[in-house]
């Protein structure tokens, strides 16, 4: 009985220690995404207009900052973030802690990055406004291209009421 139960154990060990679906350079794949990540966040905090982390085809999820309700494709996202950053300043408040993303299909570790966070953002103020300020709980996905590239974005957060609560 000590026999069988030790193989069933050995085999069970063995079973629950496979390699992932992504193989072995799933957790470096990971890795150099979490650098793209932070220098993806770093740039906006500090309204840096560098593109070159982001996939030509490159499409960010629509959100309720997208009131067309179509998803934003690289080009459109260029030319809103001057339009952000003339208006609000960002600046993320908690650690950023990146976790990793899995394949739906899967449900296997697949290289893309997760978060959660909260962010505060500032509208300047002006003549006749004192400057005002919200935090938005936000929950982000990034998923890359195969050459880590990123290929699409997912904020999820309350942005209507944050920016209904700025603008008023």
């Amino acid at each position: 009985m000590k026999k069988i139960l030790l193989v069933a154990t050995i085999g069970l060990a063995a079973a629950a220690c496979q390699v992932p679906e992504g193989g072995p350079d799933v957790s470096a794949i990971f890795e150099a995404n979490c650098v793209t990540v932070r220098a993806v966040l770093s740039d906006f905090q500090n309204e840096v207009a560098d593109y070159s982390h982001y996939s030509d085809d490159f499409i960010s999820a629509q959100t309720s900052m997208n009131p067309s309700g179509d998803s934003t494709n690289l080009e459109e996202f260029k030319a809103n973030r001057p339009n952000w950053w003339a208006k609000y300043d960002a600046e993320l408040l908690t650690e950023l802690r990146l976790l990793p993303g899995v394949n739906p299909q899967t449900n296997e570790v697949d290289g893309s990055v997760r978060y959660y966070g909260q962010w505060k953002v500032t509208k300047s103020s002006t003549d006749s406004t004192e400057a005002t300020s919200v935090v938005i709980p936000l929950y982000s996905s990034f998923d890359f291209d195969a050459d880590g590239k990123l290929l699409y974005q997912q904020n999820y957060g309350d942005f209507t009421a944050a920016l209904t609560a700025l603008n008023e």
